[in-house]
């Protein structure tokens, strides 16, 4: 019989070994200003995370999940790194949970779960999310997300 805590600790152990040595990088290094130039300042991520589910003797359930991001222009010469950049997440889940009036059943139920958000670098940055939930007749819910992010270097 196979201890299987045991053997998940050694493996967690082994694992970690592995990774932390593949981690060490060595001392720190200083860059030339043409390796800064490289480096990005403007960056935007989005994120979205979808869940439903149903319980009855008809179940149905449906998830979608998106996003995109995308950078704009160098607004100021010699600075490749403050570019202005926009991202958009969207999700959405549907959840059907009936027992169509049978009885001896299971209560029916559905339920979902929408997450969506973002961040964006700049000293102009702008974030909206909505994020909205319907039930409707017949154990149906369905919620949707949406998240918009914008970051851009203004002034500068």
């Amino acid at each position: 019989m196979v201890n299987t805590r045991a053997l998940t600790l050694a493996l967690a152990t082994g694992i970690f070994a592995v990774g932390a040595a593949a981690a060490h990088a060595g001392n720190a290094v200083r860059l030339t200003n043409r390796q800064l130039d490289r480096i990005t300042a403007g960056a935007a991520n989005v994120f979205s995370s979808t869940d439903a589910q149903a319980l009855g003797v008809i179940a149905l359930t449906g998830t979608t999940a998106n996003s995109v991001v995308a950078g704009g222009t160098v607004p100021y010469p010699g600075q490749p790194g403050l570019v202005d950049t926009a991202g958009a997440a969207d999700g959405t889940a549907l959840a059907v949970g009936t027992n169509l009036g049978l009885q001896g059943e299971p209560a029916p139920s559905s339920g979902t779960a929408v997450t969506t958000g973002g961040t964006a670098n700049g000293n102009l940055v702008i974030t909206a999310t909505v994020n909205q939930t319907f039930h409707g007749a017949g154990g149906v819910t369905f919620q949707a997300g949406w998240t918009f992010v914008y970051g851009a270097w203004v002034g500068l």
